[in-house]
């Protein structure tokens, strides 16, 4: 029976291939803004594909940090001009809740440049920065780079790790049975965990309210 996982890895891969370096800047921009389709699932297959001699590694990275230093810049404008009333009434539409701008505000209040840098070079975390940082007023020019930088670091581990890696991985589910079970029950508890971990944050939340 065929794998799914190898399946989708193919169609993904071959999509990547279609669009060439626009059509991973283009799909970046749109993850920097509202983040439909994760760079998890863009940036690694462009570095496979590297690895493949279809690109070349540096200028993914490249591709990808503009892209997405573009997308968040225009978050941060709709933030900016926008402020906390547009944000709240359709971030929810992108998976942005009350509770992701509270925590960005008081993460920006509290390291400014360095908390946009690491904010934008960390999973689950960089989805919701851009907002919440137009809604500060943060300076434009310092956002820029920050984020550039950013998004620079964690498109790298992306690239490299699917230059480096996927084949592998590629290879290892070729030969194991039962990787699309894996597979699943790896996702179903990273989000229990996920889920968890909002909880908790949003309990802390509470408790400090309280």
């Amino acid at each position: 029976m065929p794998s799914l996982f190898l399946g989708l890895t193919e169609w993904i891969t071959s999509v990547v291939a279609g669009l060439g370096y626009p059509g991973i800047f283009l799909l970046m921009t749109v993850e920097g803004i509202i983040t439909p389709i994760p760079s998890e699932l863009i940036v690694p297959f462009a570095g496979h594909l590297a690895q493949r001699g279809v690109f070349n590694l540096g200028i993914v990275i490249a591709v990808a940090t503009v892209g997405s230093t573009f997308g968040s810049t225009v978050a941060y404008y709709i933030g900016y001009y926008g402020g906390r009333p547009l944000v709240l009434r359709y971030g929810r539409f992108v998976g942005l809740g009350e509770d992701d701008i509270r925590w960005a505000e008081t993460w920006f209040k509290k390291y400014g440049d360095w908390g946009n840098f690491l904010g934008h070079a960390l999973p689950g975390v960089r989805s919701f920065m851009s907002f919440p940082a137009g809604m500060a007023k943060m300076n434009l020019k310092r956002y820029v780079v920050s984020t550039a930088l950013g998004s620079a670091a964690w498109n790298t581990v992306l690239a490299v790790a699917g230059f480096l890696l996927l084949d592998r991985w590629i290879a290892v589910a070729e030969t194991t049975s039962n990787i699309d079970l894996y597979i699943v029950v790896a996702a179903i508890a990273g989000i229990v965990g996920y889920v968890y971990w909002r909880k908790r944050r949003a309990a802390r939340r509470v408790q400090a309210k309280a």
